[in-house]
C-alpha cells in the first residue's frame, strides 16, 4: 500500500528523492522520512522540541519551538547512509533511529517566532 504523500514534504538527497512528514505530540516530534520509489518503509527519529519557557502571570508560555526544516531531515538522512548503512533501494523495514539529537547537528536549526 502507497503512503500517502499529502502533507509531506519533498526533499533529495544523494541523487535520490524522499518525502517526509514531522508530527508534533506534547513532548516531542516525531519525524518519518521514506524514499519516493519504495514508500513502504521509513526512516523514524524523535526531537524535542528544545522551547523558551518564560513566565506569564501565573502560566508558562513556550517560545522558540525547534522547527524540522529539510536541512534538519537532510542531516538525519545522511547519518543513517554513512553510519548506518541505510540503502533506500534495499532497507526493507524502518529504521528507528534513537538519541538523534546526539548524534546530528541541530545548533543551528530554525525556531518558532511565536
Amino acid at each position: 500500500m502507497a503512503r500517502s504523500i499529502k502533507g509531506s514534504h519533498r526533499i533529495e538527497v544523494r541523487d535520490n528523492e524522499y518525502r517526509w512528514r514531522a508530527r508534533g505530540t506534547d513532548w516531542q516530534i516525531s519525524v518519518a522520512i521514506w524514499p519516493r520509489q519504495h514508500d513502504t518503509h521509513a526512516i523514524r527519529c524523535r526531537f524535542g522540541y528544545h522551547e523558551t519557557r518564560t513566565d506569564a502571570g501565573g502560566a508558562v508560555k513556550l517560545t522558540e519551538q525547534l522547527v524540522v526544516t529539510n536541512r534538519l531531515v537532510r542531516r538525519v538522512l545522511e547519518y543513517a547512509i554513512d553510519h548506518l548503512a541505510y540503502d533506500p533501494a534495499t532497507t526493507s523495514a524502518d529504521l528507528l533511529i534513537y538519541g538523534i539529537e546526539d548524534l546530528i547537528d541541530w545548533s543551528d536549526a530554525v525556531r518558532a517566532s511565536k
